[in-house]
Formats: structure tokens, sequence, C-alpha cells
């Protein structure tokens, strides 16, 4: 799950704004396979698009990452309280100085083929990370890492650069097979068969993916740890959302992921052999202000709007209460680091309407809208076409802004002219949404070098780039969530984005059965613990 959290920000931009298009599958060919598995000691799990490789070091899919963090392990991996515990490495030691930390080895860890898995392959899986010729996206993770060294067969030791929090997560991550790909052409190893069949160190293996249609696992029979309870676990890809809670309602899926909210009530109603299960949120939606438009320059303006919408109102009609306000970018899941005493900004209309008038905004002419210097308070609000909660919210948003007399037009994009336009200089305002890692470093989002990374918003704080630069140095957690926590707050005053609502994931699963726990980190947590309940299973 390391790799899912470092990933999760960039990948659930995409999810959380993007909706997947994709050819509907031939579903007679899979369905009496995946029939014969009804009521077995399998499970059904029921997703929207498939995976675009197994390959960590290329997956942009978020299905893939699920996926391969069943099938490679990483030398520890982070639990249901965060706290890293060992998975290829049984210890490891941290140097005083914090400029090594030192992995002993499992010597009882074999890849699928039954090859010993060796400090050779974390050292060789580092190299490929570095190499530019490989060009993962995964290469940053080797900028503070100054060298891997082999100390002998089952220990390897990780010397940075410099002390940094987040050291574990570049060193701790999936380790690759050295003997599968130490002849590869580096240049070309984006379409290397690992990507397709995948070997194994986890607990779990492929026995079979057909495209767009399905993917089953199998328990791996040299995994060194206990036998995982269920004997196949499938991963059924239905694009069309109609047709896959049709297919959990009539029992073709056992397991949905994420179920649409406007659903819930419903199939609580009509299928009550399901449990669903909520994990608090680590998705949130935003506005974000082009600060280099005058009309957002000033953090009045920015916080005025903010209190010219009423959120509960919003998460209530939109998500029907399936949402958290927000209150900046670190989740209250994030505990250590998270401010819970921030100043909420609160919905007030008149104090809005006050607010605007102090920086110089009045209806002067008495056609509804307010106006300075000759210029109508009047922008536009970009969002992406194929999100329905977005297309829901732009005209929410819309109709409270009208209410302090600011007009908004809401201007629609594909994904790609979207994202195209998000960088735009002409940009004035837009619906966003982010997923928060569990390493906190807002730097893409808010830093002031940040411009040609994800700071659209084009926002610039010299004390917001000190306490980010001074967090992500800090090693001591004490010290660090005082930081962090300072950060949120002066953030927060400055609305450089109006912070809507974390938006929470809702799980089902039959019930029959047992041991599912989703969380934060994944909503597969312990999967290998999952099981059928008593004589509900049928061992083909």
């Amino acid at each position: 799950m390391k790799n899912i959290s470092r990933i999760f920000l960039m990948l659930t931009f995409v999810f959380v704004a993007k909706s997947l298009l994709v050819a509907m599958p031939n579903e007679n060919s899979v369905a009496p396979l995946l029939e014969n598995a009804k009521k077995g000691n399998y499970i059904r799990i029921g997703v929207s698009g498939d995976v675009d490789t197994f390959n960590p070091l290329f997956i942009e899919s978020k299905l893939g990452l699920q996926v391969a963090d069943l099938l490679f392990l990483g030398l520890a991996d982070l639990n249901d309280k965060s706290e890293w515990v060992p998975e290829l490495a049984t210890s490891w030691r941290h140097s005083a100085d914090n400029l090594r930390i030192t992995f002993y080895l499992r010597t009882d860890a074999v890849w699928a083929d039954g090859t010993p898995i060796t400090a050779a392959d974390v050292l060789f899986t580092f190299e490929l990370k570095r190499d530019k010729r490989v060009a993962t996206p995964r290469m940053g993770e080797t900028e503070l890492i100054k060298e891997v060294i082999v100390e002998n067969q089952h220990t390897v030791t990780f010397v940075f650069k410099e002390a940094y929090p987040e050291q574990m997560f570049d060193a701790a991550s999936e380790v690759l097979p050295k003997h599968i790909l130490e002849n590869a052409d580096r240049t070309a190893l984006r379409g290397h068969n690992l990507g397709q069949q995948p070997l194994s160190s986890g607990s779990f293996k492929l026995k079979k993916w057909v495209n767009q249609q399905y993917i089953e696992l199998v328990p791996n029979e040299r995994y060194f740890g206990d036998r995982p309870l269920l004997d196949r676990v499938f991963f059924k890809i239905v694009p069309d959302e109609t047709n896959l809670l049709m297919q959990l309602r009539t029992g073709q899926i056992d397991m949905l992921l994420d179920v649409p909210i406007k659903e819930i009530k419903n199939l609580k109603k009509s299928n009550r052999e399901l449990a669903f299960h909520k994990i608090s949120g680590r998705s949130y939606y935003y506005i974000g202000y082009n600060e280099a438009n005058p009309l957002f320059s000033s953090a009045g303006v920015r916080r005025a709007l903010t209190m010219a919408l009423n959120r509960d109102k919003i998460i209530k009609a939109l998500l029907d209460g399936y949402g958290t306000p927000c209150f900046g970018p670190i989740p209250p899941i994030i505990a250590w680091a998270y401010n819970e005493n921030v100043d909420e900004i609160k919905y007030d209309v008149s104090a809005a309407r006050s607010l605007l008038a102090q920086e110089g905004w009045h209806d002067r002419d008495g056609d509804g809208w307010l106006d300075k210097d000759g210029r109508q308070f009047a922008f536009s609000i970009l969002t992406n076409t194929g999100n329905q909660i977005r297309s829901d919210l732009a005209v929410i948003v819309q109709g409270q802004f009208k209410k302090i007399g600011v007009k908004v037009e809401i201007r629609t994009a594909e994904w790609t002219a979207y994202l195209d336009q998000l960088r735009d200089s002409n940009l004035e305002a837009f619906l966003g949404g982010w997923g928060a890692s569990f390493n906190v470093d807002p730097t893409p989002l808010f830093h002031s070098t940040a411009f040609e990374l994800f700071n659209y918003v084009k926002y610039a704080n010299p004390e917001i780039d000190k306490l980010i630069d001074a967090g992500r140095k800090e090693m001591d957690q004490a010290k660090a969530a005082k930081i962090w926590q300072e950060f949120q707050k002066k953030l927060y005053d400055d609305q450089p984005y109006t912070f809507l609502f974390w938006l929470e994931k809702i799980v089902a699963v039959n019930k029959r059965y047992a041991n599912v726990n989703p969380i934060a980190l994944s909503a597969l947590y312990d999967i290998e613990k999952w099981y059928v309940i008593g004589n509900q299973a049928d061992t083909e």
C-alpha cells in the first residue's frame, strides 16, 4: 500500500475528475467461469476500468495499483494505523544522523518461480527507477537517495543525501525481479512482458487476465506467509455503471469498491444481503481561483466567496450526507498532522457582501450584480464533462454566488481540454479534486516553485513556502505536526482554494464474506484473511 499512498494524490485527480469511457466487453465469454464461482470460496469484485500494466514502475490506473499491491511486496508496508510493518524485510535500523536505513531481509522469501529474493533485487529496482532510459514516473523516489549498498545477500543499506520524513516511502516500496529484467532493453521496459505476466512475491499471483473482461488471482504457493483463505479473487471489469450496479443487485458480483452515492439508499432497501462500509475520505473537492487574475488577487475576496457557499447544504444535496467539510489539503485521517482548531469560514451571505464591499465591490447600477471600477464581478468556472457530481456542483455554486451579486458562467470541456485549460493564463476559476497521500507534502500544489506542476492557481506566499520547506525536512513528528498545523491555518486563512468537502467512499460486499475491513489505505486491506462464512462456501 506504500505505492498506493505515494501515487494516490496524482491518480485521484484523474479518477475524481474523469469518467472512464471504455468499450463494453463481451460478457458472454466470461459469464460461465464467473457463474461457477458464484457461491464458492471466491470473491468477484466489480470494477469499471481495467489495469494498464502490472509493472509497478509504470502503473497509471487505479485498479493496477490495487492489484500490483497484492503481487509485489516491498521491504515494508503501512498497516491500518499508518505504521510501518515488515514485508520482505524482517527489521530495519536508522542511523543516528538519519542519513542511512539498513534493511535486514527475510531468508525464506522467493519469487513465484522459486528464485530467492535478495538484496541484489533491491539494488536493481533502485537502479531502474533512477535510470532516465526507463522513464518511470517514480524516478522522483530516487532524487534524495545517494546510493544503495548491498552489504550481503540479505542486508541492504539506503544512503540519503539529507534527512527527511518520507525516507521510508522512497526506500521501502515494491521490489522487482532482477533475474527477469536485467537483460531487458531499458528504453522499452514499459512494454516488457512483466507488465502482462507479473512474477509475484506476494500472497497472490496472477492466473489469468482477459483484457477488458476479468483478472483472476490465486494464492501464491511459494509465498512465505499464511496462505490466503480465498481460493480465487476475480476482478470483473464492467465499464457501464448501470450494468455494474445491476450485477451487484442480482448477485453476479460480490463486491463493489466504490458505490455511487445516489444508489446507496436503494441498495440498502432492496439488497439486504449486502453490507456497506464507509471509508474516511482522502479525496476533496475545491474551487480554484487564478490569483494572476486581478479579480482573485485579494485574500479578502477569496474569503468572501467561501462565505457565500453553504457547504452543509452542498454535502446533503450532492452527497446525501456522505461527505465532511474540508478545511485544507491535510485529511483528518492523518491525525498527527491535522489541525482541528482552524477557524472555519462559516456560511454567511451578509458577511460575504460586507467583506466584498470593503474590497470596493458594490451594486452601483442596481442590476443585481456587483461592480468595481466599471467592471462587473463576473467570471467563468471551468469543469470537465462526464462527472455528474461536478456538473451538479457547478450549478449549485452558480446559484449561491448569485445571492451575493457575483455572476458565474459555467464552462465545460472534455478531459484532455480541461487539463490543458488549467494551465492557460486566461483561466479564471475551476472545479477541481485532489486525493491526499499519507506522506504529507503539499509542495506540488501550493509552493511558489510549483507553477509548472499542479499549482494551477499561481499561489505564492513566502510564509507558506517556508513552512512547507521546514515540514518536509523535519524528522521529529511532534515538531513536524506543529509545522503542518500552522501551515493548514495560514493556508486556510489565505483561501487559495475554496475547500469544499472530503468525499467519503462506500464499499458494498455480500454479507457471506467475513473479515472484510476496507480502510483509507486500501479497500482490499488484509484480503488474505477474508473468507466465506460456514456452509456458504463451495470448493470447486
